[in-house]
């Protein structure tokens, strides 16, 4: 019989072979050990699939895919291609704290109609004002459904149960906003939410990050557009927030609200 791990950390990525190693290190010095870490690759060009092939773990699987450009669609390919019950968001730019996997699957063990935990980060970047590095405090705060509808105050690196984002994945038509379109449709669902008050992650901004990009090319704010047609079809939602902030200053851009 094929072994079965608890977590499968899932990891997209598109040329990050400068960042990347410090991604895959953070889930292999995790305190939890029994995890497969599945990288999907966007068809990246840079050398990406050398870095990881550096690491020769046996619990490293990595995919490559032709460059589509939408998150949603190697998100949904790296949850396909995953073992265990529990799946676990990370970025290729980020670092997990050394109990994020314990601390989560502790989570779904106390609480088994759990399909969603989230918890607590820092947000670091890069200053280049001051030539130096800036780390954030983003701490967890309470389940708030209505709240959520507003603005996307739970984090996009969370962690679910399989089964749940298999019958609600990631909608392939938000190529960029992903990760907000998602908690809204697992909200709007009647999933479980439950929050870990811990920062247990380092959310890593950076001046090629496809939230930066996706502001400059409008990407981010046609996203909006699409999503809250979608809500107000789907699920009838008949007012929807949408914030829309410049990721570099965190100044607001614009806000369209719809009736």
């Amino acid at each position: 019989m094929e072994y079965k791990p608890k977590i499968s950390v899932i990891m997209p990525t598109y040329n990050r072979a400068y960042t990347i190693q410090n991604a895959i290190r953070s889930v292999i010095d995790q305190s939890f050990k029994d995890w497969e870490l599945i990288i999907v690759d966007d068809g990246s060009t840079d050398g990406t699939k050398r870095i990881v092939e550096s690491f020769a773990n046996p619990r490293i699987r990595y995919f490559q895919l032709p460059h589509s450009g939408n998150i949603s669609q190697v998100r949904n390919e790296g949850i396909k291609r995953a073992s265990a019950d529990v799946l676990v968001v990370h970025d290729s730019d980020d670092q997990a704290l050394p109990d994020r996997l314990d601390e989560i699957y502790k989570v779904f063990e106390e609480h088994s109609d759990t399909d969603v935990v989230y918890h607590g980060m820092y947000n670091r970047f890069f200053d280049p004002y001051h030539n130096a590095i800036s780390r954030l405090l983003k701490p967890a705060q309470p389940y708030d459904k209505e709240r959520l509808l507003q603005e996307q105050y739970i984090p996009g690196q969370i962690a679910y149960k399989r089964e749940t984002v298999l019958r609600i994945p990631y909608n392939e038509q938000i190529p960029l906003c992903d990760d907000y379109m998602l908690l809204l449709e697992l909200a709007l669902n009647d999933c479980k939410f439950v929050p870990i008050f811990r920062q247990l992650y380092d959310y890593v901004e950076s001046p090629d990050s496809v939230n930066v990009s996706g502001e400059v090319s409008g990407q981010r704010k046609k996203d909006v557009s699409t999503m809250i047609q979608i809500l107000k079809d789907k699920y009838g939602v008949s007012k929807v927030g949408a914030l829309i902030k410049s990721t570099t200053s965190g100044d607001l851009i614009s806000r369209e609200i719809i009736e």
